[in-house]
């Protein structure tokens, strides 16, 4: 792998130092110890979703004991009470005397319920997958060698679809009512272009939401395509939705000109460096005139004191965890430069916790690039 870093972001490392403030060795060992805290905190999420711990509270929102808890679930009291007194520790769970233990506020529709809007049950299992990689890290470090995404197995991406799955729900709930414009052009009926459709959850979402849209969902990974396939066989909307496998570098040509949104969730970071221009301006061929684009992903910092920005740690880390899979995660200047490279025009731009999104549309008098 090439230190693409050094290629894109050079001026801003040239410029700029980031520094630590004063500070002593009990505080940066108590640093090190939370970094270790949350190995074991992403475990303890895993088994509280995959036994039902949090489920079975999401149920008893008055409260459990770790004994009744543990009855309930069919588990160990003695195991099941370490749990919770962790979980309290970590403030995922709140305790009463009295009643025991409950869910800590916004808890239950974050853990309690895998198919609600907020959930966020599937990411510990999903970071897990991803921890497997560091077995390689030691080989890929010396080599420079690289392993995508699309070469994991079955069970790591079905783990990814799983967990990313709300991340759709959540952009039609929190974000999609501020974009106005996009949100009545879905409820006239729309048709939908999903790049990088994984295993389809956007194309599902998209279309039971709006039922006047048509949606088809692109993709090259054919675990990823199979699966969207079935979900959308299974919710019975194989007559306004589906999804193709790409196995060429050329889409169809009855792409070209044909929606009026085009969606990217989590997509354009996993681009190689070298195709991303091209398939944005593939993109902007397939909008109609008044069409848009619409971006979900994740920006990296664009100076270096911004690796310590609590907003943007997080993008620091995924593009850690993702390194070895050839991805690179752009600043927002660099998402700025395609899209404008593509014949686009930024709208607007805003943010989803971690997520970054935009919506550009087709620039006046432009033509979109050739790819």
């Amino acid at each position: 792998m090439t230190d693409t870093g050094a290629v894109v972001r050079t001026e801003a490392w040239r410029r700029e130092a980031v520094s630590s403030p004063q500070t002593s060795r009990p505080a940066q060992m108590a640093k090190i110890f939370g970094y270790l805290k949350g190995l074991h905190a992403t475990y303890l999420l895993d088994l509280g979703v995959r036994l039902g711990l949090f489920e079975r509270l999401g149920e008893t929102p008055q409260g459990l004991h770790a004994g009744a808890l543990a009855a309930a679930c069919g588990l160990d009291a003695g195991y099941t009470h370490c749990w919770c007194e962790t979980a309290c520790a970590l403030e995922l769970l709140d305790y009463d005397p009295a009643s025991g233990y409950r869910l800590a506020p916004f808890m239950d529709e974050l853990l309690a319920r895998p198919d609600g809007t907020f959930s966020l049950a599937g990411f510990p299992t999903a970071h897990l997958m991803f921890g497997r990689d560091y077995a390689r890290y030691p080989e890929l470090f010396r080599t420079g060698g690289t392993q995508p995404y699309a070469e994991h197995d079955q069970v790591f991406l079905a783990a990814v679809a799983g967990a990313t799955a709300t991340l759709p729900r959540m952009f039609c709930e929190a974000v999609l009512p501020t974009l106005p414009d996009l949100e009545a052009g879905l409820e006239t009926g729309a048709a939908i272009l999903d790049v990088g459709c994984g295993a389809g959850h956007a194309l599902v979402t998209l279309a039971e939401r709006f039922p006047n849209v048509r949606c088809v969902g692109i993709d090259v990974e054919p675990v990823s395509v199979a699966m969207a396939q079935r979900l959308i066989s299974d919710r019975g909307l194989g007559d306004r939705v589906e999804a193709r496998l790409l196995t060429d570098g050329d889409w169809p040509a009855d792409l070209t000109g044909a929606f009026e949104l085009v969606t990217m969730f989590l997509v354009l970071h996993e681009i190689h460096p070298d195709h991303k221009a091209a398939v944005l301006a593939r993109c902007a061929r397939a909008l109609k005139p008044d069409g848009a684009l619409l971006l979900f992903d994740e920006r990296y910092p664009s100076h270096p004191a911004e690796l310590r920005d609590a907003t943007q740690i997080f993008a620091v880390m995924a593009q850690w965890y993702e390194t070895t899979w050839g991805n690179q995660l752009n600043t927002r200047e660099e998402i700025a430069e395609l899209l404008t490279g593509a014949g686009l025009t930024q709208v607007q731009e805003t943010a989803l916790s971690r997520f970054y999104i935009v919506v550009a549309r087709p620039a006046a008098g432009s033509t979109p690039a050739q790819p």
